[in-house]
């Protein structure tokens, strides 16, 4: 296993388990997030604080629920990792469950920029901005 792939590892091992001080370890101070769609939680996000942020969106919307609740598997190519994921989230009896696919690239050893890809990302933006309404 390639140093890059064992990295990505941790990081989701670390997203598993809540351990936001290792996920943090494994980031970039100037970490750039590409999350997708056109819904209420799409844009860019830039650095730790504004990313932390974003992602505590998903844990207020879903009333804790959102989960990475199985990696597929990761391969890599240089710095470059793909993570194949399947996610889940529950919000007021609605629920969101769907593939996607996480590609992360590695520079001096930390995750410096993550692009998202979700399998029905009009599905995703309609979930998050129910969720967000209520």
């Amino acid at each position: 296993m390639s140093k890059n792939v064992t990295i990505v590892r941790s990081y989701f091992t670390a997203v598993s388990k809540g351990d936001f001080d290792t996920v943090g370890a494994l980031l970039s101070d100037d970490v750039v997030w590409h999350q997708p769609g056109k819904g209420i939680q799409s844009g860019t996000y830039s650095g730790k604080a504004e990313l932390f942020a974003h992602l505590g969106n998903f844990v207020k919307w879903s009333n804790g629920t959102f989960a990475i609740d199985h990696v597929d598997y990761l391969a890599d190519n240089g710095e470059l990792v793909t993570a194949a994921i399947h996610f889940k989230a529950e919000k007021n009896g609605q629920s969101l469950a769907m593939k996607g696919v996480d590609l992360l690239r590695i520079e001096g050893d930390v995750i410096k920029e993550v692009w998202l890809f979700s399998e029905r990302i009009e599905e995703e933006d309609a979930f998050w901005n129910s969720a967000s309404a209520s």
